[in-house]
């Protein structure tokens, strides 16, 4: 690839989304921000430079020489499985595509926001693919498919620390309060055609007074109540029943919401008063197949008393989400950084250098490699069909679940990367390694598929 190549359409890369519940809603054309006044000292549109490729792809071939370099566009295919999933939990894994294996597509060169996450979504009407990104300076989008375009945009202007997309509903912890607010996208892409197309000619004060007088039932962005200081979020989708939950840790306890399919929103379902560890690096929800609700993880820990290395267990630090402390935090904390539920009884935790795979009560798998070691530190696990995906400070690595071995490696030391989202496509940003301060480049790793 040229320095200058532009990119192809990003729909051409990703998986086909035609069974998705997607309502059609009227198009809008995107131009300049002109729906919501950028702060002082912020920009807008932002323009994207040239994709040229910086990531250094090594796969595994015995037919290839070592440290290979290859563009973006090479293919690092994944094995299948060997074992199939139960139905309600195949439909929780990311999946390789038959068609295509993994790769880093770049898709905006020298950004300047300070990112904090992002997630994809698909307007309806036009199914375009777009990036959205929460940063310091607001919420801001990219359109996938137009990346001719080299322009950023900014849909709301209040800082944003998490995201998340169910269906045409985007859930974010925003603001300075940092609350968790409710958003439609449908809506808000509307919106912001119809401001765009009008050029301005409704002053600054005329737009605050008609947002000010919709009633809540119609709002376009809605503030979930009793969710200010919210520093933590986790969603999950229980197979069994079909039902998703929200929950956010916030200074009173937890706040549970429960996703109403007639009404496309989260509803409020309880708030639990409960005294929360200081420091939450753990917080995943995780199903059980007897259990209505799912129960919160806020740690792990070494449990005493196992008689031999092979019957080592671990314990849980759990919050039943009835309000009942479980499993007390206690000595022996593990460094886990993620806890990822596989399936029904797999639990994947992510601690220092190394990878456990162990059953609900935390003795270790007997199907799967109970422990994959890496030689860098774990920052982050994408769990796929028969292997795990481990991301660190220079790039990532994947191993088989069952024969442990290598099937996938992208390493550049020449530049630092950190995942921003993992919910339905893998979103990383990466700066130089010798300038942190830099422009950062984003990426998705496509030829993986979320079937949520």
């Amino acid at each position: 690839m040229s320095p200058t190549a532009s990119l192809p359409a990003f729909s051409s890369l990703t998986p086909n989304s035609e069974d998705r519940d997607l309502t059609l809603r009227p198009s809008c054309t995107l131009g300049p921000d002109s729906a919501v006044p950028a702060d002082s000292g912020s920009t807008s549109v932002l323009a994207r430079c040239s994709a040229t490729q910086d990531i250094s792809q090594h796969h595994h071939d015995p037919r290839l020489p070592p440290k290979t370099a290859v563009a973006a566009e090479k293919k690092v295919l994944v094995g299948r499985r060997e074992t199939p999933l139960s139905p309600e939990w195949s439909t929780l894994r990311k999946k390789p595509e038959d068609s295509m294996g993994a790769c880093f597509s770049k898709v905006f060169n020298g950004c300047p926001l300070k990112i904090h996450c992002a997630v994809t979504w698909i307007l309806p009407k036009t199914r375009d693919q777009y990036l959205i990104l929460g940063a310091e300076e607001g919420i801001y989008t990219l359109n996938l498919n137009e990346l001719h375009e080299d322009t950023l945009e900014k849909l709301l202007p209040q800082r944003c620390t998490w995201l998340y997309v169910m269906n045409n509903v985007l859930m974010s912890v925003s603001g300075k309060s940092s609350q968790i607010c409710s958003h439609n996208l449908t809506a808000l892409f509307e919106q912001r055609g119809h401001l765009q197309k009008k050029h301005g000619s409704l002053s600054l004060s005329t737009n605050r007074f008609t947002d000010r007088i919709i009633h809540r039932k119609f709002a376009i962005s809605v503030k979930i109540s009793d969710t200010k200081g919210c520093r933590r979020c986790s969603v999950a989708r229980n197979p069994y029943t079909d039902s998703t939950f929200l929950c956010g840790a916030v200074p009173t306890g937890l706040v549970l919401l429960l996703w109403y399919e007639p009404l496309q929103k989260f509803m409020y379902l309880k708030h639990i008063a409960i005294k929360l560890p200081d420091s939450l690096p753990v917080f995943e929800l995780l199903v059980l197949v007897t259990d209505e609700f799912p129960q919160l993880c806020v740690g792990v820990r070494e449990c005493r008393g196992a008689s031999t290395a092979t019957d080592h267990q671990l314990k849980f630090d759990i919050i039943e989400l009835n309000g009942t402390l479980v499993s007390a935090p206690g000595d022996g904390a593990l460094r886990a950084v993620q806890v990822t539920q596989l399936d029904r009884d797999t639990i994947l935790i992510a601690a220092e250098k190394t990878i456990k795979v162990v059953d609900l009560q935390g003795f270790p798998s007997r199907e799967l490699t109970a422990e994959i070691t890496f030689d860098f530190p774990v920052e982050t696990l994408v769990c796929l069909q028969d292997s795990v995906l481990v991301f660190w400070k220079h790039g990532l690595k994947g191993r088989s679940f069952h024969s442990d071995e290598v099937t996938q490696e992208i390493t550049d030391e020449s530049r630092v990367f950190r995942v921003l989202g993992t919910n339905r496509d893998i979103i990383l940003q990466s700066t130089p390694t010798d300038d942190p301060s830099a422009l950062s480049n984003l990426y998705i790793l496509t030829g993986h598929e979320s079937s949520y």
